[in-house]
C-alpha cells in the first residue's frame, strides 16, 4: 500500500539520508521519494503493522509525522488520515 507523509522538522538533505538509513531498516517498507520543500515522504509499506512500525521510527528519530494519507486493507479506495495518534476517516 502507499502512503503519503508530511513530517515535521524535514529540512536538509542530512534530514533526507537519516530517514532513509533508519526506514530502509525495516522490513517491507520502501522510500518512493522524499519532498524536501513540503516536507513530504511517498512510501510503499506492506501491511498495518509496517505502518505502525514506520510511524514509531520516524517519531523515534525526531521526524513525527504531521498528516499522512493512506488506504486501509478493508477499502483501498477510501484514504484515512493520520494526524498524531488519530486517525479519522
Amino acid at each position: 500500500m502507499k502512503a503519503i507523509a508530511q513530517l515535521d522538522h524535514l529540512k536538509s538533505d542530512e534530514d533526507k539520508r537519516i530517514i532513509t538509513r533508519n526506514l530502509s531498516r525495516i522490513l517491507n517498507v520502501r522510500i518512493l521519494d522524499i519532498d524536501l520543500e513540503n516536507q513530504i515522504i511517498f512510501f510503499l509499506y506492506a501491511n498495518p503493522l509496517t505502518f505502525q512500525q514506520v510511524k514509531q521510527e520516524l517519531w523515534r528519530i525526531g521526524y513525527p509525522i504531521k498528516f499522512c494519507k493512506y488506504p486501509t486493507a478493508q477499502n483501498p479506495y477510501v484514504h484515512h488520515h493520520v494526524t498524531d495518534n488519530y486517525e479519522v476517516a
